[in-house]
């Protein structure tokens, strides 16, 4: 009976959140159906897919890091994001048509472009002219997308956290999946001449979920924007300034883009070529994370119900410190260190992803939200675009070759190991010491009652032991 019981539960949980009846919970269903064939789209237009993508059309690595900052340059168009958001009244058909444009030149032009282009070089500026106009033009409208689903979020805690935690765990599933079913394409046909065909196929298959998606996200009903002063180009720099706890939010996901950044991509480079990690093991560790989401969410919900947004992900961030430092010294004689390790990250990842995703909205004001929308999507990539720089900085002193340390052949890449090491520590303490900084005073009001009523609890047991 008890197996059915929490089942009915769960269902109700489920309903509460997503449902038909109410234009809200409609919202957040639809919002739930775009992530998961975002993340199913994902998976044929970036990452491994990606890379080979480019490597067919002899794009060096070098080229391949070029590209990789496109995203991050053009991304800071979107300070007149606000001055030309505020100038439409009926947004939604704008919005949705700038996400067709964007995949349009994302996936359809640069596919057919190498039909035409055949010098490498040339290939390469071309990939960057296309490339740069479609993140631009996204950057511009990409904040109206935030806000307006951004309405459909639960306002009280409980409810947001159920909303987010559903949320990551589908589409987690689903992006697993496909990884591994892909990765089982990719391997099949590696090397013979239908690897091409099979990678440039699944790049139009995915062209078609994007409009999937689009039409699913227009069936969501969008609320009007509330009619605000005009804003001015400078607002997006200024405004966030008068709104302590929402700035100090967003210095913390501006220092947490470049901290996760410094080996991003690097560090999967470094796995495969000097490691010689086979891809399947990888994938694995990726796929490990979505098992241990749905095995631990629930323990997560109550920490984060315990001790706040920011101050879970401060003990998340001081909990990752040591394997930062351990994979600073695994070498190829002590490989095995990859798995235990690789799981215990995933364990505290999902801490950091369920705490971080509430981060942006937690103080986000109401009034001009599309500005400060603009302001942390500048900010983010900037960072972001920092730390791949400063990583690929590191990396480049050594480059392939390793040099002799305590011992050991170490790799100029395992030093951001380190660096991150250090600066996880820095952010996790600032984050469970000072993490009423940032938190809405009805929650810190919230937890304070909880931290009373435990220790009611404690002194009361302590007395029935006395007695």
């Amino acid at each position: 009976m008890h197996h059915h019981s929490s089942f009915r539960e769960r269902k109700a949980a489920f309903l509460d959140i997503y449902n038909l009846k109410d234009d809200h919970a409609k919202g957040r269903l639809i919002s739930l159906g775009s992530s998961l064939i975002t993340s199913m789209y994902n998976v044929f237009i970036t990452g491994i897919f990606y890379t080979g993508f480019l490597s067919m059309y002899d794009i060096s690595i070098t080229g391949v890091g070029i590209i990789s900052f496109i995203p991050y340059i053009a991304s800071c168009v979107s300070v007149f994001s606000g001055m030309l958001l505020e100038r439409i009244r009926n947004r939604k058909p704008w919005l949705l048509a700038s996400k067709i444009v964007f995949y349009a030149l994302y996936i359809l032009a640069t596919t057919l472009m190498p039909q035409f282009v055949t010098d490498p070089r040339q290939r390469l500026w071309w990939f960057i002219g296309i490339l740069f106009v479609a993140y631009a033009e996204y950057a511009l409208f990409s904040p109206g997308i935030t806000q307006w689903f951004y309405a459909f979020y639960p306002q009280d805690n409980e409810r947001r956290t159920r909303y987010i935690v559903l949320n990551q765990v589908f589409s987690s599933m689903m992006s697993s999946t496909v990884l591994l079913l892909s990765g089982v394409l990719a391997d099949a046909v590696a090397g013979s001449p239908h690897q091409a065909q099979l990678i440039l196929g699944c790049r139009y298959f995915a062209f078609v979920l994007v409009l999937i998606d689009v039409g699913m996200q227009a069936c969501a009903r969008e609320y009007p924007s509330e009619a605000h002063e005009k804003i001015r180009f400078s607002q997006v720099f200024t405004l966030p300034f008068r709104y302590r706890k929402f700035l100090l939010c967003m210095l913390l996901t501006f220092i947490w883009n470049y901290v996760a950044n410094l080996n991003n991509g690097l560090w999967a480079y470094h796995l495969l070529n000097h490691m010689r990690f086979p891809y399947t093991l990888i994938n694995a560790m990726s796929v490990m994370y979505t098992l241990i989401l749905i095995f631990t969410n629930t323990l997560w919900k109550r920490v984060l119900h315990r001790y706040s947004w920011i101050k879970t992900f401060g003990i998340a961030c001081l909990l990752f410190v040591p394997t930062e430092f351990i994979f600073f010294f695994m070498t190829k004689k002590t490989t095995f260190l990859y798995v235990p390790v690789s799981v215990w990250q995933n364990l505290l990842s999902v801490g950091l992803n369920l705490s971080y995703a509430n981060v942006l909205y937690m103080n986000l004001p109401e009034e001009n939200s599309t500005t400060h929308i603009a302001f942390y999507s500048i900010g983010v990539n900037l960072f972001a675009f920092l730390g791949l720089m400063t990583g690929t900085l590191v990396s480049s002193i050594t480059g392939d070759t390793p040099m002799r340390l305590l011992g050991m052949d170490v790799y100029a890449v395992q030093f951001t190991t380190l660096m991150r090491g250090v600066s996880l520590f820095v952010i996790g303490w600032f984050c469970t010491k000072k993490w009423r900084l940032l938190t809405r005073d009805a929650d810190i009001a919230e937890i304070e009652t909880m931290d009373k009523q435990a220790q009611m609890n404690r002194q009361a047991r302590r007395a029935r032991r006395r007695s």
